[in-house]
């Protein structure tokens, strides 16, 4: 009843070929494996969706619309830059779009100019003169704009379209330059411009497997290569494989599963990674001529084999940023995954967004949660507990990545840093399948040249009642660029799931209606960079504890910066004093109490950590 109603309340104020997936060892054909409840960290207390305290609550045509599209899988993994903020306060934005549910014959890019105040009509029509797919969006000359996506003929080069003044005029088309005749696939692109007038381009794509009608390259069945054009677009380079980037390192690449940073001068970088494979970065500081690769996570599979037990791993999407020195800034979403009978599994309830920058090492192999918070790299997580509880009949909804997946970074002038990801929540759509929301934090370079994250500020920026309480909110997509705010492009319906992603499948969504949403994150209003200070006293940070509710054995993790003595007490509603448990001259890091439940009657009880003064307490529940 309460969906109806909101449904006819909302009626009158809105604007009411096969999908290419990776091809490789690619998730759609991953059984997924029974859910495992993974260890939260730092999380509020269980069922609790704060509302977002830097985006106030507002009526329904607050978020304006620049597109509706039927064709609603907008990546495999990463997402395409798919909104520029220019410095005139306008906003590009393009989308892939179709207005049918099956074959998608007109499909292309739907593309929409926000002035400042509005957006123009919604799109009719798509761009290019041929169905396409994917397009990144770009600023390109003096006052223009740059769009590059792929053809979807399964035997087409990328196709470039052009104009003079951005949201005015008719687009100029141009197909890239293939590689060899032997190799007539290119797609999924990714694109950034530079130089003067931003009319130098640099492109990387994948060559086309062979379950997209492509055939292997160099050995790789899906190759990554690389090409710039230094004047304007009039001529680019030869394809190439960039050095560490072969099949003498990799088996193959699949599609998304890198992300480009918008340039600093001449400094441009990428980061590649997935499940199976090295997640990396790709760094040059002359343009494009040379490259250095730096190894982020060093996977044990890069060649192949079986992995005999469940393991930690880069799920596919991710974000690199340039900051103000030109260092490089790398998040991607944490999973498990594991190989066995020659299929490929992956356990949907896993979480987490990892943080790297250049001034760190390696990441571990092992990827552990309690380690990489630790170290203050473990930046993101679920809010919202109750997705780990779910009701009778309430299921999850895949995408084939973590629970919170799909980050976008962005570093103002000023080295703020401001994450945004796709996070799943415990409400709910027609079909009791849980809903992704669009959620920040934030934080600043410090002048080591890591990130300080803000305390407490993982907000649901899609947190307003009436637009999107009963909405799925997937795909964000951030402009490099802000002002007072950070420009957030994403894709809002009424249904968890992606209909095209899982159109074969038994439980997939109905097709419907797509929303394409530009959302402002205006800026938290924290001190500037000069004033900001790091804590005087010890971080202490506890978890909820795990498993909550509790039938058993329960543990609590802390995690302190200096040594000491922690204590846990755990009390009634009645303020009694159930449980006292004492650590000393313990070490810095994460340290962990285990509460057995067992013997406590069925009710909620509050346990506090207290250290050196610091206290901090959570609820949890007995069954």
């Amino acid at each position: 009843m309460k969906k109806i109603l909101f449904i006819f309340l909302a009626f009158g104020l809105t604007i009411g070929s096969q999908a290419q997936f990776k091809a490789l060892m690619q998730k759609k054909a991953n059984v997924i494996a029974p859910m495992q409840k993974n260890q939260n960290i730092d999380l509020p207390v269980v069922g609790e969706l704060p509302g977002n305290g830097y985006v106030s609550n507002k009526n329904i045509l607050a978020d304006p619309v620049s597109s509706v599209t039927r064709y609603d899988l907008q990546t495999n993994s990463s997402n395409q830059r798919r909104i520029y903020l220019f410095p005139d306060g306008t906003v590009g934005t393009t989308v892939t779009w179709s207005q049918q549910d099956a074959s998608w014959t007109d499909r292309g890019t739907a593309y929409n100019y926000f002035d400042g105040t509005s957006f123009g009509p919604l799109p009719t029509s798509r761009v290019e003169q041929e169905k396409t797919g994917w397009p990144e969006y770009h600023p390109f000359g003096q006052n223009g704009e740059l769009i590059i996506a792929h053809e979807s003929t399964f035997n087409g080069p990328l196709v470039m379209n052009t104009r003079q003044v951005k949201g005015n005029g008719s687009w100029t088309e141009k197909l890239l330059p293939a590689l060899p005749a032997t190799i007539p696939v290119m797609m999924w692109p990714r694109v950034v411009t530079n130089g003067p007038d931003h009319t130098n381009i640099h492109v990387i794509a994948l060559t086309g497997p062979s379950s997209n009608g492509g055939i292997p390259y160099n050995g790789m069945n899906g190759a990554i290569v690389y090409s710039r054009s230094l004047d304007g677009g009039a001529t680019f380079s030869d394809w190439i494989q960039l050095p560490g980037m072969t099949s003498s390192e990799y088996k193959a690449f699949t599609a998304d599963i890198y992300s480009f940073a918008e340039p600093k001068g001449d400094t441009l970088a990428f980061t590649v990674g997935d499940s199976w494979q090295d997640q990396f970065l790709m760094k040059s500081t002359d343009n494009g001529t040379t490259w250095t690769k730096t190894i982020i996570y060093k996977s044990p599979y890069n060649l192949g084999g079986n992995s005999p037990d469940w393991f930690y791993c880069p799920d596919g999407t991710m974000s690199v940023a340039l900051d103000n020195q030109g260092i490089a800034h790398v998040v991607f979403g944490l999973q498990q995954d594991s190989f066995s009978y020659y299929a490929p599994y992956y356990r949907p309830y896993t979480q987490g967004i990892v943080y790297w920058s250049e001034t760190m090492p390696e990441l571990r192999e092992d990827l552990d949660p309690d380690s990489l918070f630790a170290n203050g790299q473990y930046v993101a997580w679920i809010k919202d507990t109750m997705v780990f509880y779910p009701s009778l009949g309430v299921s999850l909804q895949t995408f084939y990545t973590s629970l919170t997946s799909n980050p976008e970074l962005v570093i103002d002038n000023d080295n703020r840093v401001f994450l945004v990801w796709a996070g799943v929540t415990s409400l709910v759509d027609w079909y009791d399948r849980m809903l992704r929301h669009i959620f920040g934090r934030d934080g600043y370079i410090t002048p080591s040249g890591a990130v300080y994250w803000h305390n407490d500020t993982l907000v649901d920026l899609t947190s307003d009642w009436v637009q999107y309480h009963y909405a799925e909110c997937m795909y964000p997509s951030a402009s490099p660029t802000t002002d007072n705010s950070v420009y957030i492009l994403f894709q809002k319906d009424e249904y968890a799931g992606s209909y095209v992603k899982l159109i074969n499948s038994y439980n997939g969504p109905p097709p419907s209606d797509n929303f394409i949403t530009l959302l402002q994150w205006q800026k938290p209003d924290w001190p500037t960079m000069g004033v900001v200070k790091q804590p005087e006293k010890p971080l202490l940070s506890v978890s909820q504890n795990f498993p909550n509710p509790v039938s058993g054995a329960t543990t609590i993790n802390v995690y302190h910066q200096n040594p000491g003595t922690l204590t846990l007490e755990v009390t009634n509603l009645t303020g009694q004093n159930i449980l006292h448990m004492e650590k000393t001259n313990v070490l810095p890091g994460v340290n962990q109490f285990t509460v057995d439940g067992s013997n406590l009657p069925p009710g909620v009880y509050f346990y506090t950590v207290i250290m050196e003064g610091e206290k901090i307490t959570k609820k949890m529940v007995v069954q």
